[in-house]
């Protein structure tokens, strides 16, 4: 038997692939009057990874085209122009290809990105980053303990993510650094030592050339994260009255110390749309008007005792009948995946 796991030998073929690379390239020199914000644009947006190209390829096949294709018939026609995507990791690329309309994206995660970077990298951290996105490409989503290095190297998040953009045919133009104030307010700045950030601003030019603005913010969405940053419960509800987008959240807003965003979502937002890992359909008919895309048997294994996931089931094939789905959305499972498609019963009067 061999001694070496398929996942290390994995690894060691990255790495020996990636010295090859390095050998070859160097990161791009970054002018001597640039900004920390310039700076960090250059050496994020330069790719390292040597399997990058396939990667992206294998990604765009299985799963950009298709998904491309269905949001230009099912999701078009709500218009989006602000997209909130919570619970997104590193993932700016789902968001990109199903909501073409959109021209702010806004993902919010718990992991925290490198503000600044240095010209060194090991060949290992490469290798790590090739693996994680290749997880990517082939599953359509990350796990947490890849992209926080839980038991091996972590990936930094701040090329993740511009991976992301660049795995989508988009390129980054420039960076900033973002802050939320203390009244909710986001603001920019170049320099990270004026003001702790809060997260990063990509300015992305698309495949199909449309200029947009893609905004990561680092925040804890739990009621202990949200209960003791009233800014940030601020902030969410002035940047949650269009659409919300929910993928991969490992059932967190069906728990109830996650009500508050779960309150802000449902208050606010005008369309969610998400898979069986976003708002309980019990809170969730309460608001929107749904309609149903893919199959569903099951929660994954890991929550297959969820009772969020048997009042789903249960709506599904009793009263809301699914829509064909033409790709995998959400974690994988045998028992498929399935994308709601929620538009609000009556529009609040608030006014945001």
């Amino acid at each position: 038997m061999n001694r070496f796991s398929p996942a290390l030998l994995w690894l060691s073929f990255l790495l020996s692939s990636t010295q090859l690379f390095a050998a070859d390239t160097a990161v791009p020199a970054v002018p001597t009057a640039a900004t920390p914000a310039q700076a960090l644009a250059v050496r994020t947006a330069k790719i390292e990874c040597p399997a990058f190209q396939k990667i992206a390829t294998d990604y765009q096949t299985k799963f950009l085209a298709p998904m491309q294709s269905w949001s230009s018939q099912h999701l078009s026609k709500l218009g989006t122009k602000k997209l909130t995507y919570v619970f997104s990791g590193a993932d700016i690329i789902t968001p990109l290809a199903l909501f073409t309309t959109a021209d702010h994206f806004t993902l919010i995660a718990n992991q925290t990105p490198e503000y600044t970077l240095t010209q060194e990298i090991s060949g290992i951290q490469i290798a790590k980053e090739c693996q994680t996105q290749t997880y990517f490409a082939r599953y359509g989503y990350f796990r947490t303990n890849d992209l926080e290095g839980k038991d091996a190297v972590k990936p930094r998040f701040v090329k993740m993510l511009a991976y992301s953009i660049l795995m989508s045919g988009g390129s980054v133009v420039k960076m900033d650094y973002l802050s939320i104030a203390t009244s909710g307010k986001l603001e920019i700045r170049d320099n990270p030592a004026a003001v702790k950030p809060d997260g990063l601003r990509f300015h992305v030019t698309t495949a199909d050339k449309r200029t947009v603005l893609v905004d990561y913010l680092r925040m804890n969405l739990s009621n202990s994260g949200l209960g003791a940053e009233p800014r940030l419960q601020q902030f969410l509800a002035s940047h949650t009255n269009d659409t919300i987008f929910i993928k991969s959240a490992s059932h967190l807003l069906q728990k109830n110390y996650f009500s508050i965003l779960a309150g802000l979502i449902t208050e606010h937002a005008h369309n969610v749309v998400q898979d069986e890992t976003g708002l309980d359909i019990a809170l969730f008919t309460q608001h929107y008007q749904i309609d149903s895309y893919g199959k569903f048997l099951r929660p994954h294994p890991l929550w297959h005792d969820s009772p969020s996931g048997v009042r789903l089931r249960d709506f599904l094939s009793a009263k809301n009948p699914l829509q064909p789905l033409p790709f995998t959305i959400g974690y994988e499972k045998t028992s498929g995946s399935v994308l709601l498609v929620g538009t609000r019963l009556q529009r609040s009067a608030k006014t945001n």
